[in-house]
């Protein structure tokens, strides 16, 4: 057909030869350009499919992300969460370990479903909610029987160089937290100076800070005696608080002052105290300043009392309440440490075990094997109280450290669990029993693994991992598909 097409353009002379120019032209631009067009429009087809599916991905990730901010919401409030569980049971699994819910969230109909899990999984430390030093009075509490009356304030001291200059001003704070379940009045804070410090009457004013209070100054009653007539060796220092000074529960109280230190080398360690409570209020000396480059132990009497958890393992899980209840085995290890230049007796250990702890053995790992004295379930407060006193008094002198490991059985459900330990020493050097405040926490969680899937049920948007403690929630891990 080309050919024809020549001839009759090229058999009629020059202006004949300049038409079939003009069509040869034509037809090259329709046998190169068909192939140039027909890939554009292949490479448009190509741009367009793949904008469409990064949109499709984006919009799922979109309600993926919308999914996580609803459980966030849930989980706020354990009664939200709670509730939400009940109207949402899926009728495939009547036993309620299992919920699903289908919502729109963003346009599009999602399947969100939860299953609930048989417990933390071992090998988990993270521990985002009810962290003791931040979290709700509960775990501050302090049980409610004559051993601990007037344990209510707990004052612990820090300073600013520990090993300073001779001579050298340091500032210390004393730290008080009312740990009781009601608001208290703080009439006194009492400090006891190592030997050879002074109360340094040349530096800042002493600053006290109240909860949702500005710093003030508060000076010591015997101010004037101690910077104006010269009369500065006493070590007890005391701050008389205005009448009716009431911390809340929980709230913390401050106090800086400024102290000289000797010139000579050693260790120096403080106490401080509250009234009321005393001596019980105390942690022990505490805060040591070191002066020298040889460290050493505390001038007198000091111990460090701790109580920590060596492990715990589940047993067994009981999906048949609401929350569920766990069984774990659960191992502590106290520690004492004399950290003073007296030498001790160990007269009396006694642990009052968290809510639903039973006390099983004692290990002959530790430095103290003997069985308890007894063991008491303590109506007042519903925790076992296990009493070692060994016979004879286990010596503990200057620099020992003793540990007495034990194992427990607790039926639990979900919630922060805290032991309470108290230890007597021998020969009457201590005014009051050291006690450890609560300690060696035990946190369990309810676990719940969620999914959430598109419409057709094939696409999974995101999938998490939700803790629920005795308080409120989280939504501890998510991943995006």
């Amino acid at each position: 057909m080309i050919r024809s097409i020549m001839n009759k353009c090229f058999g009629n002379g020059l202006k004949d030869q300049r038409g079939g120019i003009a069509i040869l032209t034509a037809l090259g631009f329709l046998l190169f350009s068909v192939p140039l067009i027909t890939a554009s429009l292949d490479l448009a087809q190509a741009s367009a499919i793949d904008a469409r599916v990064k949109s499709e991905i984006t919009h799922r990730q979109y309600c993926g992300l919308a999914v996580r901010e609803y459980l966030n919401f849930l989980t706020l409030d354990k009664a939200r969460w709670g509730d939400w569980l009940s109207d949402n049971v899926d009728p495939v699994d009547p036993t309620g370990a299992t919920a699903k819910e289908t919502i729109a969230p963003c346009g599009n109909t999602i399947t969100i479903t939860v299953v609930q899990q048989s417990a933390l999984p071992p090998g988990s430390t993270d521990d985002p909610i009810d962290d003791p030093q931040n979290s709700g009075v509960d775990t501050y509490s302090v049980p409610g029987i004559s051993v601990f009356d007037d344990r209510r304030f707990q004052t612990t001291k820090s300073v600013s160089d520990s090993n300073p200059v001779g001579g050298s001003s340091v500032a210390y704070t004393i730290t008080i937290v009312n740990k009781g379940d009601d608001a208290r009045d703080l009439e006194k804070i009492v400090d006891i100076l190592p030997d050879g410090f002074n109360y340094d009457c040349n530096a800042p004013a002493n600053q006290l800070t109240l909860p949702d209070t500005a710093a003030q100054v508060l000076l010591p009653k015997d101010h004037e005696d101690r910077c104006v007539e010269g009369d500065n060796t006493k070590l007890e220092i005391e701050w008389e608080l205005p009448d009716d000074t009431s911390i809340p529960s929980g709230r913390t109280v401050t106090l800086v002052f400024n102290a000289v230190t000797p010139f000579t080398a050693g260790t120096y360690c403080n106490h401080a105290e509250v009234v009321p409570g005393g001596d019980k209020t105390s942690n022990g000396k505490t805060a040591p300043v070191q002066i020298g480059v040889i460290s050493g132990p505390c001038t007198g009497d000091s111990v460090i009392v701790t109580k920590t958890v060596d492990s715990a393992t589940l047993v067994s899980t009981n999906t048949t309440t609401n929350p569920y209840t766990y069984t774990f085995d659960i191992d502590y290890t106290m520690t004492l440490e004399n950290v003073g230049t007296r030498n001790l007796t160990i007269k009396e250990l006694v642990d009052y075990l968290p809510v639903g702890f039973s006390y099983v053995s004692t290990s002959p790992e530790g430095d103290i094997t003997g069985v308890p004295e007894n063991t008491e379930q303590v109506v007042e407060i519903d925790r076992q109280r296990v009493k070692w006193k060994p016979e004879p008094e286990v010596a503990f002198n200057s620099g020992d450290t003793k540990t007495l490991k034990f194992s427990t059985t607790a039926a639990i459900t979900r919630g922060d669990y805290l032991s309470d330990l108290v230890v007597e020493f021998g020969d009457g050097l201590y005014s009051a029993d050291r006690y450890t405040w609560p300690t060696a926490l035990v946190s369990v969680k309810d676990v719940y693994d969620v999914t959430a899937t598109d419409e057709e049920g094939n696409q999974q948007l995101i999938s998490l991992q939700v803790w629920i403690s005795d308080e409120l929630g989280v939504v501890h891990a998510w991943n995006l598909q």
